[in-house]
Order: structure tokens, then sequence, then C-alpha cells
């Protein structure tokens, strides 16, 4: 049972380090799946990013001339933004799992021992 400061640390790690760290810490096994949604989601949106900026600056000249289609930077952008919002789908998770636990180690505290 987790008692009210390791909760609130657990939720912190899981809003502040990474999504599902502080689940795993208070061993709840969904904190793998949170944690691997986040880093597919960093990956995937770091990966976007690099890949938009070396097709602008493949495409700088062009742009500057105004000839340039932009039909080519779509998947790179989508890429990124689908990243961020994996990212952010873990983090909402880690979010209300800390909380969940947060809540249930207020409760724990407040329940008084058993006769």
């Amino acid at each position: 049972m987790l008692d009210v400061a390791k909760a609130r640390a657990c939720l912190l790690s899981n809003l502040l380090v990474l999504p599902g760290l502080g689940s795993v810490i208070a061993s709840r096994a969904v904190g793998w799946a949170q944690i691997t949604l986040a880093v597919l989601g960093f990956c995937a949106s770091g990966t976007g990013a690099v890949w938009s900026l070396g097709w602008i600056l493949k495409n700088r000249e062009a742009m500057g001339e105004g000839i340039v289609e932009l039909s080519g930077l779509w998947l790179p952008l989508g890429v990124a933004v689908s990243g961020l919002a994996l990212f952010a789908a873990a983090w909402l998770w880690g979010l209300f799992t800390g909380l969940n636990l947060l809540h249930e180690a207020k409760r724990a505290a407040t329940t008084p021992p058993p006769l």
C-alpha cells in the first residue's frame, strides 16, 4: 500500500519525468504501456520534426521564390503531430493514474485499521 507522500512522488514522476514511470514505481503494470506510448510518441514527433526540417532546408530556395509545392511537407508534419498526440495521450493517462494513486493513498490513510 502506498502512503500519501509516495503517491505524490509517483504522480509527479508521471507528469514531470516520464509518463508511466510513477505508475511502475507504484507497481502498476499499466505503467509499462504508458512508458511505451510516451517513448513512441516522443520518437515519432522527433522524427517528424527532423524530417520536416530536412524538407524545409532542401526546398528553402524554391520556397523563397514561391514556386514550391507544399504537399511534400504534409507527411512529415503529420508524423510530428501524431507523435505529439501519442505523447499527450500517455501524459494524460499518467495523470489519471497518478491521481488515482493519490486518491487511494488518501482513502487508505483515513480508513481506520481493522480491529
